[in-house]
């Protein structure tokens, strides 16, 4: 991305809530897409917060963040973060070059024949065990490569949310959830900040995260659940990156499509999230 000025970003800002909504699947943002000249931008607006410094932490790991999943190998594009005041609290906003609706990962699965499917699915798998073989090892780092987080450009993998940064434990990350959450105080109320280690398990733990992608699969194609686990539990079994511990969990959750937890579940019904629902009918192992 070619450096933005603080008078661009400003005029950008400026009428932003106005804008075209590019999706209705977020949970911390749901993403504007905007046009600066000819060049189509995302812009995401967080959930306002009144401590200035725990937004100036969150910018710091963010950017350390991005660098530490670069150096990992995985492919992110130019991205700008920065604060604002609203309503005299700190709002956290992202700035990013947009990419086309047809070349976001969800869509391509929605849109590709079976084959294509598992050409995707096995981009995605390849990339996260890269991940893993790669990153800092030095270093509590969470991943999330869930189908929406991703486009697929010239044949490449891009990885483009960022937020919330996850350069931390799991224990310290579920409370940024719960702090950052437009629904954080209501949640804080009903679920002890340990129960959101139903939903960010996924981001620390191979088994969870490589199932919760072919979970992901099997909703947005449910006529193709069974071969999709198939193909899924395949790959694992033949990985040689994957241990067999790691194998015997993979296979055990994928005796049936992966179903999102309750907790998820409520999660995007607060948000009224459009995700795809579970797919509950019993698919043979």
């Amino acid at each position: 991305m070619n450096a933005l000025t603080t008078e661009e970003i400003n005029t950008i800002l400026q009428n932003i809530e106005s804008a075209e909504k590019s999706s209705v699947l977020g949970y911390f943002s749901r993403p504007f897409r905007v046009y600066h000249g000819d060049r189509a931008l995302f812009i995401k607006l967080y959930f306002p917060v009144n401590n200035q410094e725990y937004i100036s932490r969150i910018i710091r790991n963010h950017n350390d963040y991005v660098r530490e999943l670069r150096f990992a190998g995985i492919k992110i594009p130019e991205t700008i973060i920065l604060s604002r005041k609203s309503n005299r609290k700190h709002q956290l906003v992202i700035i990013q070059d947009s990419f086309r609706d047809d070349e976001l990962l969800r869509n391509r699965i929605l849109s590709e024949d079976l084959e294509g499917v598992k050409q995707l699915c096995t981009m995605v798998f390849d990339e996260m065990l890269q991940f893993r073989e790669k990153r800092n090892k030095d270093i509590d780092i969470g991943f999330h490569p869930t189908l929406r987080n991703y486009c697929v450009h010239e044949n490449k993998l891009w990885f483009f949310d960022t937020f919330p940064p996850m350069l931390m434990n799991q224990k310290a990350l579920n409370r940024l959830i719960i702090k950052m959450s437009p629904h954080g105080g209501f949640l804080r109320k009903i679920i002890p900040p340990r129960l959101i280690n139903r939903v960010t398990d996924e981001y620390y733990n191979l088994d969870t995260m490589f199932t919760g992608v072919v979970g992901s699969c099997c909703r947005l194609r449910p006529h193709d659940s069974e071969a999709i686990l198939e193909f899924s539990r395949e790959y694992a079994n033949n990985s040689p990156l994957i241990t067999d511990d790691e194998k015997k969990s993979i296979l055990r959750l994928l005796v049936r499509p992966p179903q999102l937890s309750g907790i998820w579940i409520l999660v995007r019904k607060l948000s009224r999230n459009t995700g795809r629902p579970n797919v509950s009918i019993p698919t043979s192992s």
